[in-house]
């Protein structure tokens, strides 16, 4: 099949965001199908014969929204490779002009719409138009939560295919830069920390775990893609200082290459109180660090639950600083627990969201709909 694959951001390298691993990791694992890409001016990722791209001079990669010159183009070339192209495939959350243009635009031809994030969904959409945003033949979500949600809604026609990565990327990776230290890190951004948790109380956690664990040092895995990341970055500087942790944060923007520094890390923390807007509802990032062994903490938001069931990291069912504080220092103290904890979420990676097991059932999806 010829696949027409739309994302938010164009699929240029590097891995640093969630839908661009996913669908990068799809075409590699079905060579048997050909997908088409918009990538930046750049060009898009190298060695795999099944994937081509099409250059975009309108969007640079990391820009984690469109531009309105390239929503433009993506309408013309769908209007161009409308008639070459057996499916069209969409990962991003839909709006309603979107759903219109797009709706008349593939009368007869095979669609499936893929929803990142169920709270994004909901958060950037009134609840009555819902069902309007949905034109496609299936509509794939990341977890049973977001099916629920929207078959209560009358949708139809819904596939949860977990998100999944591509395991091999983490097979005998190096570890980047572990020191003495006893690294934990923060993988997302200062939006969806401050909305989800607190800025603040996160740096209430790191005096907590620094008052046990003299050499932990927090590192913040964060990009900075706008000028409200940026501005975040600088009022999160404020506080380090504020509280005296100067000197125990590292904080990152982009980095090259992922897996060596997760194994450089002794464990992920994602701490929330509410639902994670922005971000893939179930984190890429929790799972790469799981899949190196390495402990991962998160909050008690759906659908976070569903990682918990199947035994990945620790749920913090209570959201207070202490709480992550005491999980935090209980891996860092116990090498014992960590390592179990770890060697548990690993095979839980394994067993439910590696790509082979994604991209079997994508393949199933197509079938269905070649048929």
């Amino acid at each position: 099949m010829k696949i027409f694959s739309v994302t938010m951001t164009p699929i240029s390298p590097p891995y640093d965001d969630g839908p661009k691993n996913i669908v990068m990791a799809l075409a590699k694992k079905l060579p048997m199908h050909d997908y088409y890409f918009i990538s930046s001016t750049g060009g898009g990722f190298p060695g795999s014969p099944n994937t081509i791209f099409i250059r975009s001079p309108f969007q640079k990669t990391g820009r984690h929204s469109m531009t309105f010159f390239q929503k433009i183009y993506i309408f013309f070339l769908t209007v161009f490779y409308r008639g070459r192209m057996d499916l069209f495939q969409f990962f991003f959350t839909p709006q309603p002009y979107f759903s219109i243009i797009f709706k008349r635009l593939l009368k007869n031809k095979r669609s499936i719409q893929i929803v990142s994030s169920i709270h994004t969904l909901l958060d950037k959409n009134k609840d009555k138009a819902i069902n309007s945003l949905f034109f496609s033949d299936y509509i794939v979500v990341h977890s049973d939560y977001a099916r629920q949600r929207l078959a209560e809604k009358n949708i139809k026609n819904i596939v949860r295919i977990y998100p999944a990565i591509e395991h091999e990327r983490f097979d005998n990776v190096t570890a980047q830069g572990t020191g003495g230290e006893i690294k934990i890190v923060y993988p997302g951004t200062y939006k969806v920390l401050n909305d989800s948790y607190s800025l603040r109380e996160f740096c209430k956690i790191a005096a907590l775990v620094k008052d046990d664990v003299s050499n932990a040092m927090f590192v913040m895995a964060c990009r900075i893609r706008t000028r409200e990341d940026a501005a975040m970055e600088k009022e999160f500087r404020a506080l380090i200082e504020e509280y005296g942790l100067g000197k125990s944060f590292t904080l990152l923007n982009t980095i090259d290459d992922m897996p060596s520094f997760f194994n450089g890390c002794a464990m992920g923390v994602m701490p929330a109180r509410r639902p994670m807007s922005g971000v893939l509802e179930i984190p890429l990032v929790l799972l790469e660090l799981a899949i190196l062994g390495k402990p991962v903490a998160y909050g008690d938001v759906p659908p976070l639950g569903e990682l918990d069931s199947k035994g990945l990291g620790i749920m913090v069912s209570d959201g207070s600083p202490d709480s992550y504080a005491g999980v935090i220092t209980k891996c860092a103290k116990d090498n014992d627990y960590a390592s179990m904890v770890g060697e548990r979420s690993k095979n839980a990676v394994k067993a439910d969201f590696t790509m082979d097991i994604a991209a079997g059932e994508y393949q199933r999806l197509y079938d269905r709909l070649r048929n």
